[in-house]
Formats: structure tokens, sequence, C-alpha cells
């Protein structure tokens, strides 16, 4: 089994009553969608029948209905509440169930319990709290996840960006433990400004990021000085197959401007334009660059990746 816990595993707006979606996730094969009433279920991406994916199937107003035989089955229990070949009068063996999981949304994000045991009541999101317009997206990067968790410690800068900004690796204190997260914060500066990093005394940014020591969702905030909000991220993270991760995110821009922002970070935020972006291609070069430092503590504390075996309903 896995180490139980919530995953963040979809945009809410990506999850709809028309189409299924595909996800892969922590070595499960999963098939998120909602019913009519808008409720979001999670079920293997396979049929008990045939081994076919449910993704391939459609929604309908019962359940999930497979794309090979019709088979038909509850987004809530797994239970097959339908073979087209059946009598009325006949009843489906309970046995013909696929596996269902427990799902909870907040803030944007469809969550997945995998694991065994109860769900806990926190999610990954809960200290998410958008104001304002968000900028969001989704995509699959070519790095492993464990190695996507461990960059986003050593260099962030290799995974995404903020707007006119230009991210250090000079940290600004010790690496500490929060909430199940390791928390680190480095130096910025706005790209507008000529000294090299390396010869500024005050910085007047700060980049805080936030690595969960179970599950993948991940946490950056651009500071001022004074250490008010500029900018929150939420990334949640996941293995995908053969090495790869998923991603998929949402960010906004707090109220606070900085006295000393740059003229065009201030343009650009008049423009309502994305204020950071998650990068879809990687330079593997940069990434092997990378020092291992904050990294090693995050490898010791996370606790062995096992593949989950039993359903939670």
């Amino acid at each position: 089994m896995t180490t139980p816990g919530w995953w963040g595993m979809a945009l809410s707006e990506a999850v709809n009553d028309q189409s299924p979606l595909a996800v892969a996730y922590d070595g499960e094969e999963l098939v998120l969608f909602r019913n009519a009433a808008g409720q979001a279920f999670a079920l293997e991406d396979r049929c008990p029948h045939r081994r076919v994916p449910l993704a391939l199937g459609r929604v309908v107003e019962s359940g999930l209905q497979c794309g090979y035989h019709g088979w038909t089955f509850d987004g809530a229990s797994g239970g097959c509440t339908k073979i087209p070949n059946l009598h009325a009068d006949e009843r489906v063996p309970s046995r013909y169930a696929a596996r269902a999981f427990a799902v909870r949304e907040a803030n944007g994000f469809v969550h997945v319990w995998l694991g065994e045991g109860a769900p806990s009541k926190e999610l990954p999101s809960d200290d998410y709290l958008p104001c304002g317009r968000e900028f969001t997206g989704s995509t699959i990067v070519n790095m492993s996840h464990d190695q996507y968790l461990a960059a986003m410690l050593d260099g962030p800068e290799c995974l995404l960006g903020f707007s006119h900004v230009r991210l250090t690796d000079f940290f600004l204190g010790d690496l500490r433990n929060e909430r199940g997260r390791l928390v680190l914060e480095r130096g910025a500066v706005w790209s507008t400004q000529f000294l090299p990093s390396q010869f500024v005394v005050d910085y007047p940014l700060i980049v805080r990021t936030a690595v969960p020591l179970n599950g993948g969702s991940v946490r950056v905030d651009l500071l001022s000085e004074e250490e008010t909000p500029l900018i929150t991220l939420m990334i949640a993270t996941g293995a995908n197959r053969r090495g790869t991760t998923s991603l998929c995110w949402r960010g906004y821009v707090h109220a606070h401007v900085p006295a000393k922002a740059p003229v065009r970070w201030r343009f650009a935020r008049a423009c309502k334009q994305a204020p950071f972006h998650v990068k879809s291609l990687i330079d593997g070069v940069a990434i092997a660059a990378l020092l291992h430092a904050p990294s090693r503590d995050l490898r010791a504390l996370r606790q062995p990746h096992l593949i989950p075996a039993s359903p939670v309903v």
C-alpha cells in the first residue's frame, strides 16, 4: 500500500459530466467524472469485465458507462448497475464492481484519497484561499516525481518563474518543517536590477517554497522584503507513467503592490497578464547542475514510495 493521503489530481473545471477524465497518479490509473448534480467521482480506469479503460466510455445519468460492452458503474460505490444483455429481473453480481475512491473537492482542486484507512479531514489545498482572478494550467513534465520535488527546493527557477523577477540561489535562513511541508526561502530581485545577485545586500523579494513530506501539493509564494504576500501559487503534482510527473496548478496576485515594483511589473498587473509561468519543458542540463542541498532532508523525511493496493470507498 501507499502512504495514505489526499492527492490533488485535477482542476475542478477539468472534471465535468460530459467526458470522463483519465489520470495517472502514484501508481494508480483513475478516471474522474461528475454526475448531473455536479458531484465528482473517481473509479479505477479499468472495466472489471474486459479490462478496457473506462475513460473511453461516456457519462450517463446513472454513472459511467463502459464504451466496450455498455456496462454501467455507480460513481460512489463502483457497483455495476446495468448490463445490457441482462433481463430487468436479473440481479447484477456484486463482484462486477469497479474500484471506487474517496473524492473531495476544495479551492478549485479535485482530491482523491489513495491508500488504506479512513480519509483525513485536512486537504493539501486547505491553505490556498484565492481572492481575485486566478491563473491555472496543467501539463506533464519529463521528470520523475521525486526529482521534481527535490528540484523545487534545490532550484525552483528550473521549474517555474515569476514575471519580471529573477530568483537567486541565496538561502534566507534554514530549512524548516511546517505543517507537513519542508519550507525554504531564498532571495529574489526585480529583473530590472543591474547588480548581480551576489552583490545584493538586502533582497527586495523573497520566494518561499513549501514541499510536502507526503503527497504532492507544492505551495510557492512570492513575498516582499517585509514578507507581505504578492503572488501565491499551488501546484498539485503526482507520479505519472514512465517516470513522468503530472502537474496542475492555480495561482493569483494579492492586492499589495510594492513601492519599488518596476513599471513593467505594474503594467503587466494592470493588464491582468499571467504573473508566473510553470514550465512544461524542463532544461535537463540546468537540473543536472543543481547542488543537492535542501533536498537531502526531503529525501530522508519522505516516507518510502510504495504501490497502493486497496480501494477506499
